[in-house]
């Protein structure tokens, strides 16, 4: 299965053995592909998090140093420190501009049914930006939990509530789909209007080529095993 994943200067696309990236840096596009190890890892988690703007950094940073001092001393609690979990939770609601134009294009390929090619980008762009296997379904899922018992259980349980829903749209994906359309619907609603937004060209090449790159290693790792 075919993976992607979008951050604030670039898209991904990986399986379960390699990792394809397209980024781009003062506005040119750098490729780079590796198998996957917890070094790939460790390479992709480092670039998502210090592709956020400054100020997001900022933010993220005083929460942390929020909840590391109620945890030292809970006394100086003003609000549940749980709340920052939600806020993680409801990540994909509040991505900064650039990501969602980025997220926006990796739909796009997604959607697009032809060969992923530069040729093709005009017809890439006019391709459904709803991708029906984005992560945005997790996140609603986790948000049905969590709301529908938020009014009458406890924060903790509430959002054990979410883990449980997110779990479910996780694993129970096939069965919900039959039986809760609503849900992905409104997972389609999110990311058409809150978590993509429509791309430049820019973003759509740079979406491309890590497709490319993508398709390219791992048409030569299936030669070399032949």
């Amino acid at each position: 299965m075919i993976m992607g994943m979008s951050f604030g200067r670039g898209v991904l696309f990986h399986d379960r053995n390699v990792l394809a990236c397209a980024e781009v840096k003062d506005g040119v596009i750098h490729l780079w592909a590796e198998k996957i190890t917890i070094r790939t890892i460790g390479k992709l988690w480092y670039r998502i998090f210090f592709s956020f703007p400054w100020y997001y950094q900022l933010f993220h940073l005083l929460l942390a140093g929020y909840v590391i001092a109620t945890f030292v001393n809970p006394a100086w609690e003003i609000i549940s420190p749980l709340w920052v979990a939600v806020y993680i939770g409801g990540f994909h609601f509040v991505f900064p501009r650039m990501m969602k134009k980025f997220h926006g294009a990796e739909h796009k390929v997604f959607s697009y049914h032809g060969k992923k090619s530069l040729s093709a980008l005009s017809d890439i762009a006019r391709a459904d930006i709803v991708n029906d296997g984005c992560s945005t379904n997790m996140v609603v899922w986790f948000f049905t939990g969590f709301l529908l018992s938020a009014f009458f259980l406890p924060m903790e349980w509430s959002l054990v509530c979410g883990l449980a829903g997110l779990f479910a749209g996780m694993f129970g994906d096939r069965v919900l789909r039959k039986y809760c359309g609503f849900i992905y619907k409104l997972s389609g609603f999110f990311q058409k209007y809150f978590t993509t937004k429509e791309p430049d060209r820019l973003h759509l090449e740079t979406a491309i080529r890590s497709y490319i790159l993508f398709e390219h290693i791992r048409e030569a790792d299936r030669k070399q095993a032949a």
